[in-house]
């Protein structure tokens, strides 16, 4: 047996306190009257036996009390296995949870402060030699190198709060690249955090078997709190002066209702719209903000309530652009089809152009919100991939099929989109009888729809094949449920076909008043708007749609803060920029080409913090898989007090403490029950 404070046995000298009041406690004699004198050398016998055994039991009593008390200060320990290791090199690795959620409060101060004195406690229970790790949710270089305890502590003060959120896997895996370089030492791993819950977070955390895994838990007061979690619009597209509809998630994390909680936009620092809702405790509420007057271009905007003391998710910052013109690329291979140029002529709000199959310049398909192929009778191998890749990084793409068509080089161009293709050309009648009204493509498109809708009329149509593995979508059905115009979502854009030929002897498709809302529906459907925002932490990267950008061009991304130059890399439908973790706050930045600004964009806090959910002691147990042994209490005891007990061995300073409380309580019944019975042989003697 060791102990931990040795020094505290000096205080076993107090034993010889109750050693001498028992020797120097002379008793003053009572005189009691006999009436039988006869029988008084027998009492004074046996009373003075008893009394003798009596006062030896109390001393007794009063020196194992003082024993065990003295013992418990010292604080023995057995000595376990790992108690063997307890003096060798250590190497420890620190996690600082440093998250929004650590803004919190409770009765020593905010979270990350604690968290801070919890961390000086720690270190000190180990030595000079032992070396250190500090890793937050930053994730910089600097923090994957080992410290001494001056450096760590240097480190220490200037944590701040950051924007940043980690799971507690992939925590521990940086922390296991520092700790599995130390041979020849005991590793150590700590987490200090609120352990906040993770939806990511399914299994077990996993680490090395040399590795030990201890938790300190931060217990913060529970605080209400309101957060703007996401926001769209009911129109991708939008147009200048036009009604805009926001539609915005508010959720309510306290446990009571709220009521009248304002909410505001404001764009380009205008105030757009103003309104108080009614939140139900844990509840989400999704409220809408209709505003207009916008004047074309890239937009910022924010939406907002007022919520304390928890702020940093009441603002959501957003982008979007205000287009005067929509592009739309026909491409002919004789002549192009005439109706199709007038109906996208009758609205200025579309750019329509036209080009041969044969000059088309295949790096600015990305720019068009919608391509028609009108009438091509056969699709070349390199138009048919360009057009693919066009489709699957989010364009629109629209194909009539003429009556003298290469039916075979079509088959194997749509195969290769995986979609249905045309088998042969029917030369039977047919009418279109039931529209797909269900389907989200003809949302809007009608005021009221008569019972008996007038649709088209075909003399001819294309059979199309019946293959399983498609994403088709019938939006026109003719007689016997045969499909006239078909729709196949692929990835982020759409594929449209139309199993009716335009050509007039065949058809009144072109003619008829229902081609026009159609040929509009198809530019608008599925048009890929850039994200509103991104989140930090998140998203590393930005999709520039319809950008051509030259070999070796300078990129800048940059705000009134910071500018940084981004990689990037162009691909069909747009250039794609990576900036790792280069942005670290959140607000609106400009997207620079040769000092033109060709995008905004906004970042946000992650709203994965507003949540307040956190493990208990028996969930990091049950579902992280730290054992109870290593999840210390910061309340209990010293943090360096604690850990020194658990490397040394099993602490025996509890028994003590109860053997030392257990002889004090004997001491009490010796003197209450033995007493009475000396003055009931006294009694009886005297009889």
């Amino acid at each position: 047996m060791s102990f931990l404070f040795p020094e505290f046995l000096f205080a076993w000298l107090l034993m010889a306190i109750p050693v001498i009041i028992h020797l120097f406690n002379f008793r003053k004699f009572k005189k009691v009257q006999f009436t039988h004198v006869q029988f008084l050398k027998e009492v004074q016998q046996q009373t003075s036996a008893a009394q003798k055994l009596k006062e030896r039991l109390i001393l007794a009593c009063r020196i194992l009390a003082i024993f065990f008390l003295v013992l418990a200060f010292a604080q023995p320990y057995i000595k376990s296995s790992a108690s063997a290791q307890a003096y060798q090199k250590n190497v420890v690795s620190i996690y600082l949870d440093n998250s929004y959620s650590m803004e919190a409060v409770n009765r020593e101060g905010s979270l990350l402060d604690e968290g801070k004195r919890k961390i000086k406690e720690l270190v000190n229970a180990y030595g000079l030699n032992d070396r250190f790790q500090l890793i937050t949710n930053n994730f910089e270089g600097k923090q994957q190198r080992l410290l001494d305890k001056g450096e760590l502590l240097d480190e220490l003060n200037v944590v701040k709060i950051a924007p940043f959120v980690r799971s507690f896997q992939s925590i521990i895996n940086r922390q296991q690249e520092v700790l599995m370089q130390a041979h020849d030492a005991k590793r150590n791993l700590y987490l200090l955090s609120d352990f906040q819950k993770q939806e990511e977070q399914t299994s077990k955390l996993k680490a090395d078997s040399s590795i030990s895994i201890h938790a300190i838990p931060l217990v913060a007061n529970p605080l209400p709190n309101i957060s703007i979690d996401s926001a769209y619009f009911l129109s991708p597209i939008h147009q200048p002066q036009s009604e805009e509809s926001l539609v915005v998630k508010i959720h309510n994390h306290a446990d009571k209702e709220v009521k009248a909680v304002p909410l505001r936009l404001i764009v380009n620092g205008v105030q757009k719209a103003l309104d108080n809702i009614n939140l139900v405790a844990h509840q989400d509420v999704l409220d809408t903000l209709n505003f207009s007057g916008l004047a074309a271009g890239w937009q910022t905007a924010v939406v907002s309530v007022k919520d304390y003391p928890i702020t940093f998710d009441d603002d959501l910052n957003f982008t979007f652009e205000v287009i005067s013109q929509l592009p739309i690329l026909g491409v002919y291979q004789d002549h192009p089809i005439k109706n199709i140029n007038i109906a996208y002529h009758t609205d200025d709000f579309f750019h329509f152009q036209e080009v041969n199959e044969s000059q088309i310049n295949y790096g600015d398909l990305g720019k068009n919100e919608l391509i028609v192929l009108e009438n091509l009778k056969s699709l070349s191998p390199g138009l048919a991939q360009q057009l693919k890749q066009y489709v699957l990084n989010g364009g629109n793409l629209n194909v009539f099929i003429p009556a003298d068509a290469d039916l075979s080089n079509y088959q194997q161009a749509l195969q290769s989109f995986g979609t249905d293709y045309p088998t042969s050309l029917q030369k039977t009648e047919i009418k279109a009888n039931q529209l797909n009204l269900q389907h989200p493509f003809f949302a809007g498109l009608f005021d009221k729809l008569p019972k008996n809708p007038d649709l088209p009329t075909a003399s001819a149509y294309f059979k199309s094949s019946k293959l399983t593995q498609t994403t088709k979508q019938i939006l026109l059905y003719g007689d016997g449920k045969t499909p006239l115009l078909s729709i196949y979502p692929e990835e982020k854009g759409n594929i449209f076909i139309s199993w009716m030929p335009l050509e007039n002897d065949l058809s009144n498709l072109a003619r008829h008043a229902l081609f026009v809302p159609i040929l509009f529906k198809m530019a608008f459907t599925g048009k890929q708007e850039n994200p509103l925002f991104y989140t930090l932490g998140e998203n590393s990267s930005v999709n520039l749609s319809g950008i051509n950008l030259p070999e070796n061009e300078v990129i800048k991304i940059k705000n009134k803060d910071i500018e940084i130059i981004p990689e990037w890399r162009q691909s069909a439908n747009g250039a794609l920029l990576y900036f790792a973790d280069q942005i670290k706050n959140a607000g609106f930045y400009e997207v620079i080409e040769q000092n033109r600004v060709i995008q905004k964009i906004a970042f946000n806090d992650n709203r994965k913090e507003s949540k307040e959910d956190f493990y208990s002691s028996n969930e990091l147990e049950s579902e992280l898989g730290i054992p109870a042994k290593n999840i210390l209490n910061g309340k209990a005891a010293p943090i360096n007090q604690q850990i020194k007990e658990m490397n040394l061995g099993s602490s025996l300073w509890k028994l003590c403490l109860i053997l030392s409380i257990i002889f004090l309580i004997l001491e009490i019944l010796i003197i209450r029950f033995l007493k009475h019975n000396i003055k009931l042989t006294q009694t009886i003697k005297s009889e």
